[in-house]
């Protein structure tokens, strides 16, 4: 994570929001100081040596430090760790993704590892049993902890009342957590810093001798870093000791897939099936995988393209698609050898697509069948004045789907993007042709032949959303995730070019990206702009940092006559920039909700007391019950829209 002035105080605000002033001011302190021995952080913070302890304790058990020891001198260093700090504001979201894909219990599961850091297995099947009614129909030690938004609630014994009312329930939850990589065991590694464990390895792999040359040097960089990257995958083994059962997900001789019955009626993966039979090691320490979510989130944006370009049915089968790739991918970036591996392998055949998507998805949505003579095309010719040709479907042997199939008597139409997939009728738009769809029953083949369409949609469209792999009788598809990220970026920066600085801006803007330095005699040709409006904004651009000049001189004179004045658009000083206005806006979001909070202390205090929490109606007044809507409103639309700012940090610098 960046360093800037604007994501430390986020971060540092962050940690004051949840965790409190305590905790706050040492990590405020390890923000802006770097890392520092408990001697020195003592004399900074002005704290005693019992409220540091505790302090660096709830720091540590959060995951917020990374620390390191001196094997010579013994002394102990702590340094912040940034990127766990700002992973405080997606908590709401990836509650959110769990929820989606694995039901209400293990989003429950994952809520509670959110508040407890890092915790044993042990530790949070005690909690669970200490939640359990007593035989007066009580729980046991209920208390109340309110923090940020997104871990309001109530708690037993810092646990978050949940559904879970058994512990091989308990064990079951954690153990699909696990095999989908949301949550991940903990290793000491994980609590050193990146500065310190290339330190230690490169002690470990420098020669004798030192090393010679560039080449000698970029060896050994790449084989620190390989080994570092080794050392950050290393996790204790975490599944389940003398298991004979069969293994899921697929993983069995032949693809054979044991299901797993979960309570809220999902289906393979979707937390439908579970083993309630399974036990982790009690003492397996388990914490939220940050760069697993990522790969969720970046998953969510990448469907919601595909929804603005081609459609909702063929954004559901996209989501699928990335669904069925994630669990090759550990992260967004490749950082090792490793990964790069594992991205080989990232892909996905239409018959796997057609055994896991659900059978309430209406694929026929999206895209239409009709017999030509069917077809009403008189409105379509009136308005084109040409008639349209029959669009033959290749359909290549792909598991089922025979390619001997004739299709030349029939066309591909839309059904109407917007409609909803999960509907059983379909709706015309006004002015589309009238079409009379064919009333055949679906049989699995044409089913997986309306699969192939929407995936030929999607690797048809010009951003590349899904690419063709491979050879043989298997269709194989993947997805180049460096190129749409880069595209998701070039979006964000338009609307954002486009609304600072106007459709001249954003069309020299493009200009620039495209063909990379230019003249400044060149840009009015391609901009179809006169000089002079060209020159004004290009130093408008430039004092914001989204352009740049470069100054070529002919001779040694330098002379303004005999030199050439190149212009440029440089796409990472830019994300810079932008990431940089992006922290600066989510600070001021988080310290204007911390202002209209103080300033609503006395009803907000009395909102959270523990006999009038869930009756507010009954024991508030009226004036009092307008301001508490008030301030909830306003703190509603200022975690909406960090939120939202969060999504751009995403396309930005995690994805």
């Amino acid at each position: 994570m960046s360093r800037s002035k604007h994501a430390v105080e986020l971060c540092a605000l962050l940690v004051d929001e949840t965790y409190g002033e305590l905790t706050s001011r040492i990590f405020t302190i390890l923000l802006r100081r770097g890392r520092l021995p408990i001697t020195l952080l003592a004399q900074h913070t002005r704290l005693s040596p019992r409220q540091l302890r505790h302090g660096l304790v709830v720091l540590l058990q959060q995951n917020l430090l990374f620390y390191h020891t001196d094997t010579d001198s013994g002394v102990t260093h702590y340094e912040a760790n940034h990127d766990a700090a700002y992973a405080l504001i997606r908590s709401g979201k990836i509650l959110n993704i769990v929820e989606e894909r694995f039901g209400e219990q293990s989003r429950d599961v994952v809520q509670n590892l959110l508040l407890l850091g890092h915790t044993k297995v042990a530790d949070l099947t005690a909690a669970y049993e200490a939640q359990k009614p007593t035989s007066n129909g009580h729980s046991n030690g209920h208390s109340a902890t309110n923090g940020v938004s997104y871990t309001n609630g109530d708690h037993v014994n810092g646990v978050h009342d949940s559904q879970v009312h058994s512990t091989g329930q308990l064990h079951a939850i954690l153990h699909q957590l696990l095999e989908a990589g949301f949550i991940e065991p903990v290793n000491q590694i994980m609590f050193t810093s990146p500065t310190d464990l290339y330190n230690k390895v490169e002690k470990e792999l420098l020669p004798a001798g030192g090393t010679k040359g560039i080449k000698q040097k970029e060896e050994l960089r790449l084989a620190i870093e390989g080994r570092m990257q080794a050392l950050r995958d290393q996790r204790p083994d975490w599944r389940p000791k003398g298991n004979n059962k069969r293994p899921h997900n697929g993983d069995g001789p032949n693809g054979t897939i044991k299901r797993r019955r979960l309570s809220n009626g999902a289906v393979n993966g979707n937390s439908q099936y579970l083993d309630e039979s399974i036990r982790l090691d009690s003492e397996l320490v388990l914490r939220i995988n940050y760069e697993k979510c990522n790969v969720a989130l970046r998953s969510q944006s990448l469907v919601s393209l595909a929804n603005q370009r081609i459609g909702e049915t063929t954004s559901y089968v996209y989501a699928e698609v990335l669904r069925l790739i994630e669990p090759y991918i550990p992260r967004c970036r490749i950082e090792s050898e490793k990964d790069s591996n594992l991205f080989e392998k990232a892909n996905v055949s239409t018959a796997e697509l057609s055994a896991v998507i659900s059978s309430s998805v209406n694929v026929a949505l999206g895209i239409g069948k009709a017999s030509k003579d069917k077809i009403d095309t008189k409105m379509l010719e009136q308005a084109s004045g040409r008639k349209r040709k029959a669009n033959e479907a290749e359909v290549d042997s792909d598991g089922d789907a025979s390619s001997d199939e004739s299709e030349s008597d029939e066309e591909m139409v839309g059904a109407g993007d917007g409609e909803d997939p999960f509907a059983d009728g379909q709706k015309r738009k006004p002015g589309q042709a009238k079409v009379t769809f064919q009333d055949k029953p679906e049989d699995r083949q044409s089913r997986m032949l309306q699969l192939r369409n929407h995936l030929m949609l999607l690797a048809a469209d010009d951003r590349n959303l899904l690419s063709k792999c491979g050879g043989g009788g298997q269709g194989q598809w993947t997805v180049d995730f460096n190129t749409l990220v880069k595209h998701l970026r070039e979006i964000e920066l338009d609307n954002l070019i486009l609304e600072n600085f106007g459709r001249q801006g954003h069309r020299l803007a493009r200009i620039l990206r495209k063909f990379g330095k230019l003249d400044e005699k060149q840009l009015p040709q391609h901009a179809l702009m006169k000089q002079k409006d060209v020159r004004t904004k290009m130093v408008e651009m430039q004092m914001a940092g989204f352009v740049d000049i470069q100054e070529v001189p002919r001779d040694n004179n330098r002379a303004t006559s005999r030199t050439i004045f190149l212009w440029f658009f440089d796409m990472d000083r830019v994300t810079a920039i932008v990431l940089d206005n992006i922290y600066k806006a989510m600070s001021r979001c988080l310290q204007r909700l911390e202002v209209e909070k103080r300033q609503a202390n006395d009803i907000i205090t009395a909102a959270e007391r523990s006999d009038v929490r869930g009756k507010e109606e009954e024991v508030l007044s009226a004036n009092q019950m307008n301001q508490l809507r008030e301030i909830r409103g306003k703190e509603e639309k200022l975690l909406a829209q960090v939120a939202r700012l969060d999504d751009l940090i995403g396309i930005f610098r995690d994805f």
